[in-house]
């Protein structure tokens, strides 16, 4: 008998005051703010449509939220930890806005910072974890922009990447593992509810 795929849905979390502001999150715990639910809950509606056995996060509490809330909205109980889908550490420029980053550091080289590499690196150990414990599973795997398009443009060999694609909060992306990893496809969002006229 055929072993069925290991599905894996990546999920970057709901919008923060940060995200809204445009400053450098990175490892800073920045909690989801009320539009970041709302996205949250609009995912959650969408991946309720199908099967998910596990669901996996990040343990920064704006990826933990939006695990939470996609979880009620499937039926899996437990979030489980997974501190390698943390996101990149900017080191000195978190805190301030993409676009004095940009000013501050040309070269790219943050004092402090973590190497794109490192962070390709753990997110690769994280998801072949999740693989190896729960082969043949589907599992949603709630993460961050940077860590989830770094390990897209891994796994696509530059199909998909930080110079090509984008990210939105609460976006999925597919990626499946049949003998090898393959992007199926990249950022789809749900649909927020549009809210009731006053």
């Amino acid at each position: 008998m055929t072993q069925s795929p290991t599905t894996l849905c990546l999920v970057r979390h709901g919008e923060t005051d940060w995200n809204r502001a445009e400053r450098i999150q990175g490892s800073t715990d920045i909690p989801l703010n009320e539009a970041g639910r709302e996205q949250a809950r609009a995912t959650a509606a969408a991946l309720a449509d199908e099967r998910w056995d596990i669901i996996v996060a990040s343990p920064l509490s704006r990826a933990t939220e939006t695990a939470e809330i996609i979880a009620a909205e499937v039926g899996i109980e437990i979030v489980h930890p997974e501190a390698d889908l943390s996101e990149r550490a900017f080191g000195e420029a978190e805190g301030i806005r993409s676009a004095e980053r940009r000013t501050r550091y040309p070269d790219g080289l943050i004092p402090g910072a973590e190497s794109w590499d490192h962070v390709r690196g753990r997110a690769l150990g994280a998801i072949e974890r999740i693989r190896s414990r729960w082969s043949g599973k589907r599992v949603i795997a709630v993460s961050h922009g940077g860590t989830i398009i770094n390990l897209l443009d891994l796994l696509s060999g530059g199909v998909f990447g930080p110079s090509r694609s984008r990210l939105d909060n609460a976006a999925m992306s597919l990626i499946e593992y049949d003998g090898a990893w393959r992007v199926r496809w990249c950022n789809r969002t749900g649909t927020p509810a549009t809210p009731e006229p006053a």
